[in-house]
């Protein structure tokens, strides 16, 4: 791991450095989640302006080609793999690791090696990571499943958050408060530093007047920056006044849009302040050393109300057992079978994620008990007698009332907490189990899986199997009755164009027939696929307007 160790060196301008290291000293908190004082800013190595301001504007430009107006394109790929080499460039230049020796000296630091073993494993961590928002980012470009899109996103910022976290600070033997804790810090710490982006230039600036004998070139500068303001509003109020004037200005201009030109600037400066702000508060805050502290709570509490639960719990699986699984003794009246398993799905997968959280705060709060691991351990088992209620109640569900994307995601749901679960009983027994690591590996493959999947391909191909089936089911009287197959069009009608390969068959435009709901796909299909040029290719959307446009005819 030395690569990730090695700090850059002493900046040579000595009086930047006490400019910045005196504004710093008058910024000081207290660390409350680590119950100790913690100095910010006020003896941490001043980090050279140019260098770190530089990076920033680079990247923010980059940000502002490969995202502006292009949420889904091919150059979102690019954006992850250009966010990477930004936080590897600045931890390289800027890292001062948690705990380390940082004088007001240069900031000369002293890692500690210890915490860092010859091994792979916080390597292959590191690339684990990089893999994985690799991939995610990869997967934005081959999908037009707007909620695919959303929680990859997600996935790609809480990922990327994490690996800074690992990169700038020690954290082994970080537990999973200390990360979940150490996340929030990191997003507070941007805003803390929101104004270090103009605060660092004025102080680089003021400093460099002492050397440079022509300041012309400076001033020059800020009265452009002073200027830019100004003249937007003024030139939107003399656009909209004078018609000769707008259209003069409209034909200066020729095709080039003046909304854009503000709204890539505004972009390009906000991405500036934020990454630039968000870097220099990982640089400059210290979290604190990872300390074993002695757990306050007494586990007889923690015993009473956990063997209250574990007792409705025993009951509630019972009850499961047999009603649900063995399928015997009476029902409540007016109640089937299908009624029966169709309902409480969603409840029960709210309950296993409420039962994870209990036992994760449990063995964060309370002293060790082996009668409270006991309990944990019996809640926890319980918890998959309740995955798989919530399971085979969804399937059945189905079974009747078809696929969606919910429901298939309450299954993917249930199975990933199914497997967190593994890590959740090994941490009851092994204290010093990376639970946190086991979490997010577990959620980031099986999340991978998901989004390259295209799951509204698959929603579509399950019920469409079903169209023009018919079948009996037993009604709340108790009577057989006929009921016809798939039919919900204007469900599949909503699908985003991951579908279309399949819904533009001719055999599947046959079973719709001409109808609304056929239209109002394919022409949201054609829409959202047109225009596309070399920064916002999307691949899903292209095989969608392959598949549709040989034989779609628009109404006129």
């Amino acid at each position: 791991m030395d690569e990730f160790v090695k700090e850059n060196n002493q900046p040579a301008n000595e009086s930047f450095e006490q400019q910045i290291r005196q504004k710093d000293n008058g910024r000081q908190t207290t660390d409350k989640n680590d119950g100790q004082q913690t100095q910010k800013r006020s003896d941490q190595p001043a980090l050279p302006y140019p260098v770190l301001g530089a990076a920033s504007v680079i990247y923010a430009l980059f940000y502002t080609f490969c995202l502006y107006r292009n949420a889904s394109g091919i150059t979102y790929p690019f954006f992850v793999v250009g966010t990477l080499v930004y936080f590897f460039f600045c931890m390289k230049k800027f890292r001062v690791l948690s705990g380390s020796k940082a004088g007001l000296n240069g900031g000369q630091t002293e890692p500690e090696q210890a915490d860092f073993p010859a091994g792979t494993r916080d390597n292959l961590t590191v690339i684990f990571y990089e893999l994985s928002i690799s991939l995610l980012g990869i997967s934005v470009c081959l999908t037009d499943d707007n909620k695919i899109l959303w929680m990859t996103k997600t996935g790609i910022f809480l990922l990327t958050i994490t690996l800074t976290l690992r990169l700038f600070y020690r954290t082994k033997g970080w537990n999973f408060t200390k990360y979940l804790c150490a996340i929030g810090r990191s997003l507070m710490e941007l805003l803390h530093y929101i104004d270090t982006p103009f605060s660092d230039a004025a102080s680089f600036f003021k400093e460099r007047d002492k050397t440079v004998k022509n300041k012309n070139v400076k001033y020059i500068f800020i009265g452009i920056l002073a200027a830019v303001p100004l003249l937007i509003v003024i030139l939107a109020l003399l656009l909209s006044a004078d018609a000769v004037f707008l259209d003069l200005f409209e034909r200066a201009l020729g095709d080039i849009d003046l909304s854009s030109i503000i709204l890539i600037c505004l972009m390009a400066l906000t991405v500036y302040v934020l990454f630039y702000s968000f870097v220099r508060g990982l640089i400059t805050y210290r979290m604190p050393e990872k300390e074993e502290k002695e757990k306050r709570g007494e586990p007889v509490a923690a015993i009473t109300f956990t063997s209250l639960i574990a007792v409705i719990y025993l009951i509630f699986c019972a009850i499961q057992v047999v009603y649900l699984f063995m399928g015997k003794m009476e029902l409540p009246d007016g109640m089937t079978w299908a009624s029966y398993a169709r309902q409480g799905f969603f409840q029960l997968l709210f309950v296993c994620l409420i039962n994870l959280v209990l036992v994760l705060v449990c063995l964060a709060c309370f002293k060790e008990s082996r009668i409270l691991k006991v309990i944990l351990t019996a809640i926890s088992l319980m918890t998959y007698i309740l995955i798989a209620s919530s399971a085979y109640r969804m399937i059945l569900y189905i079974l009747n009332y078809y696929l969606t994307f919910l429901r298939l995601f309450v299954l993917w749901s249930l199975a990933v907490i199914a497997i967190l679960f593994v890590g959740v009983i090994i941490s009851i027994f092994k204290g010093n189990f990376p639970l946190f690591g086991f979490c997010t590996a577990v959620v980031t493959v099986c999340y991978i899986g998901l989004a390259f999947a295209k799951p509204d391909y698959w929603v579509a191909k399950y019920d469409l199997a079903y169209v023009g089936v018919t079948y009996e089911i037993e009604s709340a009287d108790g009577q057989k009755e006929i009921v016809e197959g798939f039919d919900d069009y204007w469900y599949l009608s909503e699908l985003s164009a991951d579908a279309a390969p399949l819904l533009a068959q001719e055999k599947v435009r046959e079973m719709w027939g001409d109808t609304g709901a056929l239209r109002l796909y394919y022409g949201k299909i054609l829409k959202r696929s047109e225009d596309m040029n070399l920064r916002n290719f999307n691949f899903s959307r292209w095989k969608a307007k392959k598949s549709l446009e040989d034989w779609y005819v628009q109404e006129e």
